[in-house]
């Protein structure tokens, strides 16, 4: 009698399930790299009709940013060295007789003639047939959980109230930035802000209102800043700023323009304004520890609080 499951893995219509029946899109390559095969979930993912897959180079086939935008064939770019999905299928011809190899990549595949940045599970599997080597590749479409992955991590280095960064992330990116600056890749300035009389608003308009004071101020701090500085709530009214620098000297006039820009835009709260203004202590001088250079910039914050408060003072060493 005939082992069931040996006809089953046998039959046409089990293997035409696997092939197309699953969320998973699979296609296959030969020697060469050029697609052979591809399933229904690959025509859906990579809106593309099968005939225009076939024949093509992997990367062209899917629409690889890198053979896309620099206008040449799969596996000429200098990027492709490093293809997991490349690295990976030339590992399972390698060694046909392994278990299927599992890899993962994060790149833009022109979809419809649009940009999109996908993340795929890749699962690699060499086989032989007629004597050449067949890699069947199967990616699972994980970007929607990657996106939401990104998103938690986000919300776990900001701070809830303002939505800028916190404590703990402003230390973990700007050690990495310091180390940069040492080694004199960059140039780099530390500012502390804090916001003046921020008790009285407290106690004269409520808490709520002060809540509106720190965002309003985080706000225009943020929207005024490049993207590669890193601006964070260091606690209760203090903020801190860690600035990229054309020129050491170029920090005081950023600084000094935050504050004015502070002093000159009322917060409205409930339909009546609210005048604030900051402090602020900057050092621009690079020190032996992110932490020095953050102490030199608070004592700087402490000189502008004694000497009348909505000014900006420099670290000079």
């Amino acid at each position: 009698m005939d082992n069931p499951t040996s006809a089953l893995l046998e039959s046409p219509d089990f293997a035409k399930f696997l092939f197309n029946g699953l969320n998973t899109a699979i296609f296959l390559i030969d020697r060469d790299f050029r697609v052979r095969m591809v399933n229904d979930a690959y025509r859906a993912l990579f809106t593309q009709e099968e005939a225009k897959a076939l024949g093509e180079l992997c990367g062209n086939a899917l629409g690889c940013a890198f053979a896309v935008d620099q206008g040449t064939p799969c596996g000429t770019t200098t990027e492709c060295a490093n293809c997991a999905l490349r690295n990976s299928a030339l590992a399972s011809v390698a060694a046909i007789d392994d278990e299927p190899k599992t890899s993962y990549i994060s790149r833009t595949f022109y979809i419809a003639g649009k940009p999109i940045l996908k993340h795929l599970r890749v699962i690699t599997k060499s086989i032989l047939r007629d004597g050449d080597p067949i890699t069947i590749i199967a990616l699972d479409d994980i970007t929607e959980l990657e996106e939401q992955k990104e998103r938690i991590r986000d919300l776990a280095n900001r701070d809830p109230l303002t939505n800028i960064f916190n404590r703990r992330y402003f230390f973990e990116v700007g050690e990495a930035i310091f180390q940069n600056a040492t080694r004199g890749n960059i140039s780099i300035a530390v500012a502390m802000f804090d916001i003046d009389h921020f008790k009285r608003v407290n106690d004269a308009r409520g808490h709520v209102a002060g809540d509106a004071v720190l965002r309003a101020v985080s706000d225009t701090l943020a929207k005024n800043l490049r993207k590669a500085d890193v601006l964070a709530r260091f606690g209760g009214e203090e903020f801190c700023l860690l600035m990229h620098c054309h020129e050491p000297e170029d920090a005081y006039t950023v600084i000094d323009k935050l504050r004015l820009l502070i002093e000159q835009q009322p917060i409205v709260y409930e339909g009546s304004p609210i005048a604030v203004t900051i402090s602020a202590g900057l050092t621009a001088k690079l020190d032996a520890s992110l932490e020095a250079m953050i102490a030199h910039a608070d004592e700087m914050l402490y000189k502008a609080k004694e000497g009348g408060r909505n000014r900006t003072e420099e670290y000079t060493g």
